[in-house]
Parts: C-alpha cells; structure tokens; sequence
C-alpha cells in the first residue's frame, strides 16, 4: 500500500482548509483534491480525490491518520484505486504540502521515495 509516514506534531485541523482543493493539472494527468473532512476526534483527515491519466479516471478517497507522534499519508482503506504513477504521485503530493503547511513535519518511512 503506498504511504508517506510524516513524523511531528502537526495538526489535522491546519491541514483541512488548504488540501480541500490541492490540483496539479499537467495533461493528460490530472491530480485533485476535491474536498477535506475531518473527523470529530481530529484523529482522521479523509481527502476526496480524483486521479485522471490519460483515458484511466479515478475517484477514491484519501486519509491522513494521527498516530501516536506523526501523521500516515494513504488511500483510505475502504477505497481501492489501481496504484498507478499517478494515485502515487497524488499521495506524495499531499505529504509535501502537509510539510509546507506544517514546517516541522520530516518525512518518515514511506515506500514513495522516489515521488518525494
């Protein structure tokens, strides 16, 4: 499963406002963000997402989960979006706006290096 574990305190709250409409149009990929919600808890950040590549379109949901000390980067375990270059890319876009939002995040173990 792709993810982005970003180690520090950042705040979900702090991250909804500016991810609910992150894009990165470069046809024929398609990167957006269409929507933030944020549980009661502030535990869990579910980011709605839409991956266009080419003639491949897909709608799934993302979720940037508070553990313990850091925040995980990944789809949302009920979505199931084929793991193409491009939901990969998204994951790890929305990991380096989180660490421009929230300066003190580092990046963490992830399996998305190479799209960092």
């Amino acid at each position: 499963m792709p993810h982005v574990q970003l180690n520090g305190p950042g705040e979900l709250r702090s991250l909804r406002e500016p991810l609910s409409t992150l894009l990165l149009s470069a046809p024929p990929r398609i990167l957006k963000i269409q929507g933030a919600y944020l549980d009661g808890a502030e535990q869990h950040l579910i980011l709605e997402a839409v991956v266009v590549e080419e003639y491949l379109r897909q709608n799934f949901f993302l979720l940037i989960r508070r553990d313990t000390d850091d925040l995980i980067v990944r789809c949302h375990p009920f979505s199931t979006p084929q793991k193409t270059d491009g939901v990969k890319q998204l994951i790890a876009l929305v990991a380096q706006r989180c660490r421009e939002i929230c300066p003190e995040l580092q990046i963490g173990n992830t399996n998305l290096r190479s799209y960092l």
